[in-house]
């Protein structure tokens, strides 16, 4: 099964700003998306195109809509209900909702997932690249 977000990147590219528009215009999302669901349908399964509307935004489990999340903010917290979430995951979890998933079961209470330090959320030293070669070809 595939759901993804039936996302109007037409509109996207109409009313972002000029770095948007120009992200999205090198982006081949339509072209993605073609490949995806026929290779899903060549397999026979399932594809769900679901409304990307306030995906981040809304909670998982209650259903309010956060209307102070930011894009700066990476870890979802609902006013409502208090579930707390990283962004991402709970966007994930909305978009299987709305194709009709059901979860067998929730969690008493789900943290979210700490930020990874390659995405520069986090300032913590890492140890330094080591120079790898491969072994010298033989021709045999």
């Amino acid at each position: 099964m595939l759901v993804l977000e039936d996302l109007n990147v037409e509109g996207l590219i109409r009313n972002g700003t000029k770095k948007r528009r120009l992200r999205l215009y090198d982006s081949s999302f339509s072209e993605l998306r073609a490949v995806l669901e026929w290779q899903f349908r060549k397999r026979e399964k399932l594809v769900f195109p679901v409304p990307a509307y306030n995906t981040s935004r809304e909670c998982f489990l209650c259903g309010g809509i956060n209307q102070g999340l930011t894009l700066e903010d990476r870890v979802f917290h609902c006013p409502f209900c208090g579930f707390t979430l990283d962004r991402d995951l709970n966007a994930s979890l909305v978009l299987l909702k709305r194709a009709g998933w059901e979860p067998p079961a929730v969690p008493v209470e789900l943290r979210p997932i700490p930020p990874l330090p390659s995405l520069g959320l986090k300032k913590r030293r890492q140890g330094g690249a080591m120079k790898q070669e491969a072994p010298p070809f033989m021709a045999g």
